[in-house]
């Protein structure tokens, strides 16, 4: 699995943060430390999805809908590599007992795992990982 999801999430907090105000992504970019063309890549997945808006003329992007009506399944799905979330090696030697049952034996239990994470994905909204947020940044303050 890539950071693409992590790194969309962290995209979608700093706008959930930012909103109703639009942002950039060189301002995106300065927070993840990666160069804009990253997120103009990873935002482009996620206006595809419905998440979040952009439009000629106005510069920068904003949440399409709110934290609360946006879950984390909605991100995986978004911006998930092409494949399976758990990849099983391809060079096994098939003259070997495990290594020609080791694909069959795994991809029904990838399977599973995955939706089993897009399961729990799905209870967690983008709203949820604000307030845990907020919490975070009260507990350091707090404690300097």
């Amino acid at each position: 699995m890539s950071t693409h999801f992590s790194v969309s999430i962290h995209c979608l907090l700093l706008l959930a943060e930012g909103a109703p105000e639009r942002m950039t992504s060189t301002l995106i970019a300065s927070s993840i430390n990666t160069n804009p063309v990253v997120v103009r890549r990873i935002m482009s997945k996620l206006k595809q999805a419905g998440l979040v808006d952009s439009s000629p003329g106005a510069r920068g992007f904003r949440l399409s809908m709110s934290s609360s009506n946006m879950n984390l399944k909605m991100v995986y799905e978004a911006t998930k590599d092409e494949g399976p979330l758990f990849a099983i090696h391809t060079d096994s030697n098939h003259n070997c007992e495990v290594g020609k049952n080791i694909d069959a034996l795994l991809d029904g239990l990838y399977a599973v795992a995955e939706q089993k994470i897009q399961a729990f994905f799905e209870t967690i909204t983008l709203r949820d990982l604000e307030q845990a947020l907020q919490q975070r940044i009260g507990h350091q303050t707090s404690s300097v």
